[in-house]
Parts: C-alpha cells; structure tokens; sequence
C-alpha cells in the first residue's frame, strides 16, 4: 500500500507518540492488551496524565565505558542492562536515555556517528526486548583546543549534564511526574543533574562509579548496577 502511494504521489505523514500503542493481531497479544485496558494502564499512558521517568546515562551505565566512545563496534552492552531496561518497559515508568557527548562539538565523531551508535544500541536492547521511550542527546563542549572541532557547538548550553536541558525538554514531551522520575548514572554530573532537577539519584558502581570527583553531589542510593538499581525503584514505587 504505502510504495502504491508514494508512486502516486501522495504523502505519507508519521506520528510518533509515547502513548500506549500494540499490535494484538494474535489470541496472546489480545490478551495482554485486554489485561492492560482493565489494569487502567492504557489510560494511564497517555500524556493527559503525568509520567513518571528512570533517565539513564549511556555510557559506564548501559554500556561498557571506552573514555569517548566514537564507533558503533565499540558499543558493548553492560550484563543485566537490556533485562533491567525491559523491567521498565513492563512497569509504567517511561525509560529515557540523556547523555553528553562531547565526541560530536571535538570533531572526534559526527551526528551520523552517533546515529549508528544509538542504531546498534536499540538493536542489543531490542534483541532481548527492551527499549527507550526517548534518547535526548547533548553535542556540545564548552572548551576549545581540539584538532577539528566544530566551533558552533563549542558553547556553554543549557542541555550539558549537569544543567538539566534534557530532563526538561523530557518534562514536556511526556508531562513528567517530577515527585517519581529518577536519574540513574555513574558520574557526579548524573548526581548533580538529579538534585538540580528535583529528581532522586542512583549512582551505579559500574562505569566511573560516582568517584569522578567532579561535582560534591551526593546520590540518593548507591547501586552495584543497572540491574539493582531497577530493582531498587521499581520496589520503592511498589
């Protein structure tokens, strides 16, 4: 149908919505679909009412830390991550990822880089059936000094971790829940983004494990992974 329109000439327009969306074309689909509309989690998804969101840093959290990551083949899932990521799929917590990458304003990888780099990273999460409502990305750097860098995004933002751009943009794509949104990470920035934003805070033991030294944040709860700190917010909103 869709190839038969555009030899046609007509246009093809997308909406893409956070809100509850299935495909129950089979007796067991129907049935889970059924489940959720008599639980109320079909109406409790959509956006007329407030969300609540797990952010989640990228690297050292989801994925192996490589000190500035710049290619698809480097991107290698943390144990447990896909598995505590599907967790939150299956809760009504919205999972978005919010992430500095410094990599992009340097000249060390370009946006199309990136976009295979995060291609590869739903692949991994949805192999094991999981999956981000959201990726929100920070391309700037405010220092300069670095061979090919791209002077337009070598500026001081509002979006960089830990100014709280991303969480914000978040609040209104998806009318956030602050008193139940989370921020889940292995940096002090992750910490500090959290208390700026009125948010909790897990700082994960993977990755740098909180001990960066950079902001004097101080994390709600410490984690050893991905894995637990899941756990740990899915059993304090239980």
């Amino acid at each position: 149908l869709f190839p038969a329109m555009l030899d046609a000439g007509l246009e093809l327009r997308g909406y893409n919505s956070p809100e509850y969306l299935k495909d129950c074309g089979t007796p067991e689909r129907l049935d889970k679909v059924t489940a959720d509309l008599e639980s109320g989690r079909i109406a409790r998804s959509s956006l007329s009412h407030v969300q609540p969101i797990v952010f989640l840093d990228r690297d050292g959290t989801i994925n192996r830390e490589v000190d500035h990551l710049r290619h698809p083949d480097q991107l290698e899932l943390l144990a447990g991550a896909a598995e505590a990521i599907r967790r939150l799929n299956r809760s009504e917590y919205r999972c978005c990822l919010i992430t500095n990458q410094p990599v992009i304003a340097r000249g060390e990888a370009s946006f199309a880089d990136l976009r295979d780099i995060h291609a590869r990273l739903d692949a991994l999460l949805g192999q094991a059936g999981a999956y981000l409502d959201r990726v929100y990305v920070c391309p700037h750097h405010p220092d300069s000094g670095f061979e090919g860098e791209r002077p337009e995004l070598k500026i001081a933002c509002d979006c960089r971790k830990p100014a709280t751009g991303m969480i914000e943009r978040a609040a209104v794509d998806f009318n956030m829940d602050r008193s139940r949104s989370w921020v889940v990470g292995d940096r002090s920035a992750d910490i500090e983004t959290a208390r700026r934003a009125g948010l909790r805070s897990i700082v994960v033991q993977t990755g740098y494990g909180g001990t960066d030294g950079k902001y004097p944040a101080v994390p709600d709860h410490v984690a050893p992974d991905l894995a637990s700190a899941v756990a740990l917010i899915l059993e304090e909103d239980s």
